[in-house]
């Protein structure tokens, strides 16, 4: 079975798997500022997202509403990614999101590398968040991302 790449919506406990899935290629956006329950499977429905919670009461009301819902039962970052990937999601390190606001990424070129690249390796790729314009590269913390990522898939 291929591992599958989504399109989700994380509520506000799972912000930081959040960050790590966006890492992974998945289309993570984050919940509204202020939004409850219903907001989310409102949200959900309307952009085709599954939500990701650990809330199990919200992930009773969001299948009962016919909205794709992931249950996260951890609290800790790494079994998060396990269960996730074992729902048979991919954790392949893949930088095709932005990890603070989810927007895509585009190859930089030229002085928008400039100074937030500046421990970059020499001749590595640097990627724009086209939506909030922060730089990402390929450096030494790389090698953990990577590490991290590939040590949980299943």
């Amino acid at each position: 079975m291929m591992a599958k790449v989504g399109r989700f919506i994380a509520d506000e406990m799972l912000i930081r798997l959040a960050r790590w899935l966006r890492m992974a290629g998945q289309d993570v956006s984050r919940s509204p500022e202020g939004a409850g329950d219903s907001d989310l499977i409102e949200v959900a429905l309307k952009e085709e997202r599954t939500l990701l919670t650990r809330d199990r009461v919200l992930s009773q009301r969001c299948e009962k509403a016919g909205a794709g819902c992931l249950l996260i039962r951890s609290s800790d970052l790494d079994a998060q990614l396990s269960e996730f990937s074992a729902a048979g999601f991919s954790l392949e390190p893949h930088p095709e999101r932005c990890t603070l606001c989810n927007g895509p990424l585009e190859e930089a070129v030229g002085p928008e590398k400039a100074d937030d690249a500046a421990g970059s390796e020499e001749g590595s790729i640097h990627w724009r968040c086209q939506r909030c314009g922060k730089i990402y590269w390929r450096g030494s913390h790389w090698r953990g991302i990577r590490e991290r990522l590939e040590g949980k898939r299943g």
